[in-house]
């Protein structure tokens, strides 16, 4: 049972994201906004509605900095305590809550600073009070358990088995990084340690029937935000529960669109944005604050964080841009490209399913595209002779001499890495 009527939340933002980057690479993972928010004001806002919980703490690593300031900015109002620990090292998720042992009490709330979800946690608290276990696990279903720990319960609710991100998953119930724990169960863990909670602690609990399962209702929404496609994931959801209250597209206070702007929702268009003539924006765009996008511009499936400029004829389909990236005219960026923080794409370029650094100048076509068949594929004398990714002639023959000159190596090739 909880002690008292009063508890702490716990959220684990200390990871760094690698997934992510380059997005992840000049801001903490739980500071990656979704529609202009960072997923941790999320977090924080479904917190305070929960009456339980009197302080959150924040668990901080790598670029703790970030998160404070924005806190201290940003949150100043916050009608809850904000305590923040500080992770002398990276300790991954069960070493970081070893780390905030003296301040939580008897039970407390665990949450992953990557999940998306409006998900009510007043619910697993119900649910921790009504069992006899020391921890309790929030459950969804999905359609690739593979990627997650998976969880089989009986029809009492207890967890029988737990198993991290198997090879052939016996059900899609998954671990949804939401937890009720008992202070117990950090007295199993070693202090200064590298201990991962999900891979640990949770199958040893697991062993000794103390672990149970509370499932999260179809109602609510969740996705881990561990990759570009899950952000796109996110924004979707996010863009369509919107849609619901707002209708097809919503158009932000101070934003400037011209009536001959084409929009076909769901689309989101932020405060301060400036929209040219004869600009297409399709399904699931969103175009961050302030941003400015010359005529002819054309979006579909884009997500611009903010501050961006895109000029004239320029097309981005199914593609990231960071905080700040100038792309310049007719520039083409698709295939999940994603553009960090403050870079420059150059006139006339076609980038294809690239990953760019933040600062980046990309003066001409030099990324190692990504083929999709086996990277031996793509060595010199072994190049296929038409693209497998219909590529423009001209920049597939550029990319088959880059390769002849160069073999990128495999890192490059998985990773699609523009340097």
């Amino acid at each position: 049972m909880l002690n008292g009527d009063t508890m702490k939340a716990v959220i684990l933002a200390g990871g760094f994201g690698t997934r992510l980057r380059p997005l992840s690479s000049t801001r903490p993972k739980p500071m990656v906004p979704v529609l202009g928010k960072p997923n941790l004001q999320y977090l924080l806002e479904s917190l305070e509605k929960i009456p339980e919980i009197d302080e959150i703490i924040l668990s901080v690593h790598y670029m703790r900095g970030e998160i404070r300031e924005f806190i201290d900015e940003k949150m100043s109002d916050y009608p809850k305590g904000i305590r923040f620990v500080n992770d002398p090292m990276p300790l991954e998720t069960g070493g970081a809550l070893k780390n905030v042992e003296d301040y939580v009490d008897e039970d407390f709330l665990v949450i992953y600073g990557d999940v998306f979800t409006n998900f009510d946690f007043g619910e697993l608290i119900e649910a921790h009070k009504r069992n006899d276990g020391l921890i309790t696990v929030a459950v969804t279903k999905v359609y690739d358990p593979e990627k997650y720990g998976v969880v089989e319960m009986d029809e009492d609710g207890k967890i029988v088995h737990f198993e991290e991100k198997p090879k052939r998953p016996k059900t899609n119930l998954v671990d949804a990084g939401i937890y009720m724990v008992n202070k117990k169960v950090l007295e199993a863990i070693p202090k200064g340690k590298e201990v991962y909670f999900e891979r640990e602690v949770l199958p040893r609990f697991v062993g000794q029937e103390a672990v149970y399962g509370h499932k999260i209702p179809r109602e609510y929404y969740w996705i881990d935000l561990g990759t570009p496609d899950d952000l796109f994931y996110a924004h979707q959801l996010a863009m369509d529960e919107i849609t619901k209250q707002n209708g097809y597209y919503t158009i932000a206070e101070g934003a400037e669109v011209p009536e001959d702007v084409e929009i076909q929702g769901p689309a989101y268009i932020d405060e301060g944005a400036k929209i040219g003539h004869g600009v297409k924006i399709k399904a699931y765009t969103y175009i961050g604050p302030n941003t400015i996008v010359e005529d002819k511009a054309y979006f579909k499936r884009a997500i611009l964080i903010g501050n961006d400029i895109v000029k004239e004829r320029s097309e981005i389909k199914d593609s990231i841009l960071g905080e700040g990236v100038v792309v310049g005219k007719n520039v083409i960026l698709k295939e999940n490209a994603v553009v960090g923080d403050y870079a420059r794409i150059y006139d006339n370029l076609v980038i294809y399913g690239a990953k760019v650094l933040p600062w980046k100048k990309v003066e001409e076509y030099e990324a190692y595209i990504k083929i999709k068949l086996d990277p031996t594929k793509v060595r010199p004398g072994a190049t296929p002779d038409r693209c497998p990714l219909g590529l423009p002639e001209c920049i597939y023959t550029k990319f088959k001499a880059i390769a002849g000159e160069k073999p990128p190596c495999d890192e490059c090739i998985e990773n699609q890495w523009l340097f």
